[in-house]
């Protein structure tokens, strides 16, 4: 209703007014249609909203005078499952002042990020409005989740990024033996940088082609979101959409366990020092943890863009980012530096799209098949990506050698082709056996 959005909006926007998103319960963690907490409406068009909620962040604090929870809740007439679920506005006071029926259990002790609170909120005929329309909850409170999916990724690559710096600022002045190589100008000493050693220079190439490749990427998928609503063609607005809906859970999944991933690497580097809170790459460790987990699981990010994105997709976007990836690899192949990587790229776009009449092949045989190759699947696409864009800023940073930035950029694409490109492969292979393989279920 435009009154609910000229009461709460001006707060939201000024950040006079938090609010939460009270989506999980207990027994129904990721399957919302298993949720119970229940909204029975009054004369007036309010509603009174009876339930418990858990892992709500921010759900109760001082740091403003009013919060606002946006909750999943069930009304009477709703059908079973995801298409009974409404959405509400329950704000923690009401307009006269007056506390809502909205109560803080506890706050749960978590592994990481414990300076954002999480708790568990009881609602006990809690005031709230409908927002939206009946039994449409779902489909409202996923505007705010594929944004959310998307900071998310963007938070695994800020995870990423900090453990390279930690790990490349700590790499630089710990010395430890004599390196059996030294760059050119360095000076014999009696114990060197340890990033002269070649194990520590892997794991810090890795960390930096990482985080830039993922940097790369994600700026071009927020490219494609601002071409889908701003584009002057309209086959460029519809195209952009499809390829930004495509690539979300990827950016999600793919960059939120790389996070997790690189910052355990990073630790590595440090030694026993990494281990101890004297250095903050531990805490990377831990707080990077729960991206993997929260707004959609990595897993069910990988069946949503196996089984919704490509499989039941009319549009085929698949063969379109296909194509993209193939026209750069194509560019590429003319230059001898880049042949090698580019051949592959092309080659591994060529098997992805064969696998997924494969997969549709298996699917008709074995419904389980999909879902069992869904996270090579994404893993593999993501390589692909990564490929296709280290391709384009190699082809960009051509010719532009004595600028510090671009010779850099030149060789951290030069170790991507060489060492982490051939890990598609692997997914490849991966995929094939998920689909060949069954799980075996575990006896109690």
């Amino acid at each position: 209703p435009e009154w609910l959005r000229r009461r709460y909006l001006p707060g939201i926007v000024s950040g006079e007014l938090l609010p939460t998103m009270c989506l999980s319960e207990p027994q129904a963690g990721s399957d919302v249609g298993l949720l119970r907490t229940r909204a029975e409406p009054n004369d007036d068009g309010s509603h009174r909203i009876s339930g418990n909620k858990i892992f709500a962040s921010g759900g109760e604090h001082d740091l403003t005078d009013n919060i606002l929870h946006l909750v999943l809740a069930r009304l009477p007439d709703a059908p079973a499952g995801s298409r009974g679920i409404s959405l509400f506005v329950v704000p923690k006071r009401l307009d006269d002042g007056s506390h809502n029926a909205v109560y803080c259990d506890g706050i749960e002790h978590k592994m990481g990020i414990r300076a954002s609170a999480t708790c568990t909120l009881r609602f006990e005929g809690a005031c709230g409005w409908l927002l939206g329309h009946a039994h449409q909850g779902l489909a409202a409170m996923f505007v705010m989740m594929n944004s959310a999916r998307l900071y998310v990724g963007m938070q695994g690559l800020g995870h990423t990024e900090a453990a390279w710096q930690s790990a490349m600022s700590y790499a630089a002045e710990r010395r430890q033996m004599r390196a059996l190589k030294r760059p050119a100008g360095s000076m014999a000493a009696e114990a060197d940088p340890i990033h002269y050693h070649p194990a520590m220079r892997h794991t810090l190439l890795s960390l930096r082609t990482q985080s830039e490749g993922m940097r790369m990427l994600g700026y071009w998928v927020a490219h494609l979101l601002d071409q889908s609503e701003y584009a002057a063609d309209q086959e460029q607005r519809r195209q952009s959409t499809e390829l930004a809906t495509l690539l979300t859970p990827l950016v999600k999944a793919y960059f939120t366990e790389q996070g997790f991933q690189q910052a355990s690497a990073a630790l590595q580097v440090f030694g026993g020092y990494g281990y101890s809170q004297e250095y903050p790459i531990e805490q990377t460790l831990r707080d990077s943890r729960i991206a993997m987990i929260y707004e959609g699981t990595n897993e069910i990010q990988a069946n949503d863009l196996l089984l919704r994105k490509v499989l039941r997709n009319p549009c085929a976007t698949l063969p379109t980012l296909m194509a993209l990836y193939r026209t750069e690899a194509s560019m590429a192949v003319e230059n001898p530096a880049w042949r090698d990587g580019a051949e592959s790229l092309i080659e591994q776009c060529d098997q992805l799209e064969r696998s997924v009449e494969d997969i549709r092949a298996a699917e008709a045989r074995d419904p389980e098949a999909p879902y069992r190759s869904a996270g090579d699947f994404l893993q593999w696409l993501a390589v692909l990506s990564l490929g296709y864009v280290w391709l384009r800023a190699a082809r960009v940073s051509q010719g532009r050698e004595d600028d510090p930035i671009h010779s850099s950029k030149q060789e951290s694409a030069r170790y991507f082709l060489s060492f982490c490109l051939p890990k598609a492969r692997h997914h490849a292979a991966m995929v094939k056996i998920a689909l060949e393989v069954t799980l075996p279920f575990l006896r109690d």
